[in-house]
């Protein structure tokens, strides 16, 4: 038996709502509709769904599962109905954008909000996006354009570099490093406990490098995937980090100290969007718009 789109609204209704009267309330249907439903899509996938528990179905880990898939497709769908919305009422459409943490304040006030002063109709929507998540956010048309650190080998991407940006060492603001006088250097982090990325980042990767040339070791039990959980760690244990980028944010925490870190570790600031016929002209426009501000993150991102 085909799944068909009334069974996947159906589960994911009941997903969300924990309950078939809610879950029917919110289609509109009878509770008998919506067990049916159920039942059918449990026989087209081949396994169970829900396990009863009193009133509520609990979802399967197998369930779980399909409806984090789900919901990417409902996401898409709500995309068109937001882009149809913004058409419909100004002609420009909407544009997504996914950034990486510690981009995000730079990118927001010398790139998208000249880009909203040219384009005051345009529907603008701005997520939060880990560098490892951006690929399937892309892939599955989640966002349209992704601002990151990492360049993406993928076939059906393009990616474009707009500035770069010098890895800086932060370190508690009571750390003796603070006190060094130079640049922080390889050796300066022999011993401490350094709090690290995760082993997938490509920048854990360069630090990686880095330390072993030198051929040292610090003390790296902590891996995270974002900046902002690292310097909490810095700021709470007295360890040391390195991070890919300077900021604001991070210059205003008292808590915490930038420092210059050699040798320099240079990193490619880049636009990754979809490639193919699917591109909004508001995309592309975003896309040329960036390429000719040419942002100098080094500069303007203060240390």
């Amino acid at each position: 038996m085909a799944i068909t789109l009334k069974q996947i609204e159906a589960f994911h209704s009941v997903i969300v709502t924990g309950t078939v009267t809610r879950a029917a309330d919110k289609l509109g249907v009878s509770q008998p509709a919506v067990s049916r439903m159920i039942a059918d899509l449990e026989s087209s996938v081949g396994f169970p769904l829900f396990v009863r528990s009193a009133r509520q179905l609990v979802p399967t880990v197998r369930a779980r599962t399909l409806h984090a898939q789900v919901e990417r497709s409902f996401l898409g769908l709500q995309h068109i109905e937001a882009t149809a919305d913004a058409l419909r009422q100004n002609g420009e459409g909407q544009l997504r954008l996914g950034v990486v943490p510690s981009l995000l304040p730079t990118i927001s006030r010398d790139l998208i909000a000249p880009f909203v002063r040219l384009h005051p109709l345009a529907s603008i929507s701005i997520e939060v996006v880990a560098t490892l998540n951006t690929l399937d956010w892309l892939s599955f048309r989640q966002t349209d354009i992704g601002i990151t650190f990492e360049a993406m080998s993928h076939a059906g991407l393009e990616t474009r570099m707009i500035g770069q940006t010098e890895a800086v060492c932060i370190v508690s603001s009571r750390h003796p490093l603070t006190r060094l006088g130079r640049a922080v250097e390889p050796r300066d982090l022999s011993g401490e406990t350094f709090v690290s990325y995760m082993p997938d980042s490509g920048f854990r990767a360069e630090i990686d490098h880095v330390l072993a040339a030198a051929q040292v070791r610090p003390d790296s039990r902590i891996e995270v995937r974002t900046t902002a959980a690292a310097c909490e760690l810095v700021a709470a244990l007295g360890a040391v980090t390195l991070v890919p980028s300077p900021s604001p944010q991070l210059a205003a925490d008292n808590r915490i100290v930038m420092l210059p870190f050699r040798p320099s570790l240079i990193n490619d600031v880049v636009l990754v969007q979809s490639v193919g016929p699917g591109r909004s002209p508001l995309a592309q426009a975003f896309v040329d718009f960036a390429a000719q501000r040419s942002i100098n993150f080094l500069e303007r991102t203060p240390i």
